[in-house]
């Protein structure tokens, strides 16, 4: 099994502080005129604007061997495909996996829209089906379907995106779609369908992946909850014979350091700025704004008495401190780089191949993820030894080409 490593684009702030902290980077801080954090102060139309931070995170990414970065469709965020589609100009290789609701798009604008980034892109767009947060925070958006419809809706979607995608004139009638000959012509009919995921801990989420996802994708908790997750959702894709199909993904924050206490003493920075800053109170307050997933997870573990930083270790080296404080998505893998390896081999021993990991702030973590961590999931062969050719001794005057070296080296 192969294992893939994404990241994530903070597309509503930079969070190497508290949420809302005036020494983070970007315009998403409660005082932004005040902010002391980088392009906190440019407005639209300035030469370099949040979004170039965006790019920087982006090409970090990329060059530290990540395969894509997830794009978090959040109400007061930067919209991920609005985003996604002008960094794939400024990146070779990245994913995007961008987020977003059935709800806003009709099933043929996505196909459409899909389609043309594929070809824009070479094909580097990855689809997350999400269907919001509580039923409160999906009727101020304008979604009024109640939860497991709202599933129901997400799944005649896809029927008909799919069916748009591999016919010229594609017909359906369902209780929230129907189509009537349309269908992708033409080059469009070339570009790839969409990688799908999707997420949620519901029985009416659980049946969405199994019929049509391709990646199912979890928040990390205990390893248990987690396994028990992939066997229930592999059961139910067998009804759609798709049971050797569906793959998984976890998605994970990570506070990696040469040693564990190190990274403690990380985790203990966040828990304390987020104590005196008072968002414990206000993450428990908006419980019932978080997603099923969310919610589920807070209940199951944070509902106990938390005195300091280590009581939100819920196994070795898993911490819900980022939860505790109000920072999604909550949950991180906190040690040293041997213990997070092992970490994240626990998990994929459980079935999990994808994992969208990050660190505070994005870009520096970035740098440190790909330098102390992804290079020991990374097949390397081994360089023989009559692979490795002298480099000749220049004694003479160096000419073009010619380099001055003072010892016997070897170069592969």
């Amino acid at each position: 099994m192969t294992i893939r490593f994404y990241s994530r684009l903070p597309l509503h702030g930079e969070t190497q502080f508290i949420p809302g902290d005036n020494r983070n980077r970007g315009d998403w801080n409660r005082s932004p005129q005040d902010s002391t954090g980088a392009v906190s102060r440019f407005d639209v139309g300035d030469d370099f604007t949040y979004i170039d931070y965006l790019s920087q995170v982006a090409k970090a990414a990329e060059i530290n061997g990540f395969a894509g970065a997830l794009m978090v469709n959040a109400p007061f965020g930067e919209e991920p495909w609005i985003v996604s589609s002008a960094l794939a100009r400024e990146t070779r290789r990245l994913e995007f996996v961008a987020a977003f609701h059935p709800s806003h798009f009709s099933p043929w604008q996505a196909t459409q829209m899909a389609a043309s980034f594929q070809r824009s892109s070479g094909g580097r767009l990855v689809w997350n089906i999400i269907q919001g947060g509580s039923d409160a925070m999906q009727s101020a958006l304008g979604d009024t379907l109640p939860h497991d419809e709202r599933y129901a809706r997400a799944s005649e979607f896809l029927d008909v995106v799919k069916g748009f995608w591999a016919n010229e004139a594609f017909h359906y009638k369902g209780q929230y779609y129907e189509a009537n000959g349309m269908g992708l012509r033409g080059p469009l009919r070339r570009a790839p369908l969409p990688l799908i995921c999707s997420a949620g801990s519901s029985d009416a989420a659980k049946e969405l992946a199994a019929k049509h996802a391709d990646y199912y994708l979890m928040l990390a908790e205990a390893p248990d909850v987690v396994a028990a997750n992939i066997a229930d959702v592999k059961a139910r894709a067998e009804k759609y014979g798709r049971a050797g199909q569906i793959r998984f993904g976890l998605s994970v924050d990570v506070i990696l350091r040469a040693t564990d206490e190190e990274a403690r003493a990380e985790a203990k920075r966040v828990f304390d700025e987020g104590v005196a800053a008072g968002t414990v109170q206000i993450a428990k307050d908006r419980t019932g704004q978080m997603s099923e997933q969310h919610q589920s997870r807070y209940q199951r573990y944070l509902g106990r008495a938390i005195n300091d930083y280590d009581d939100l270790f819920i196994g070795p080296n898993l911490w819900a401190g980022f939860s505790y404080v109000g920072i999604p998505p909550g949950f991180a893998f906190v040690g040293s780089y041997d213990a997070v390896e092992a970490r994240v081999r626990e998990f994929a021993a459980l079935g999990i191949e994808w994992f969208f990991i990050n660190g505070y702030p994005h870009l520096e973590e970035i740098y440190r993820l790909g330098e102390h961590l992804l290079p020991r999931f990374r097949d390397r062969q081994p360089v023989a030894a009559n692979d490795l050719q002298p480099v000749p001794l220049v004694t003479g005057p160096v000419g073009p080409g010619q380099q001055l070296i003072h010892e016997d080296r070897h170069v592969s």
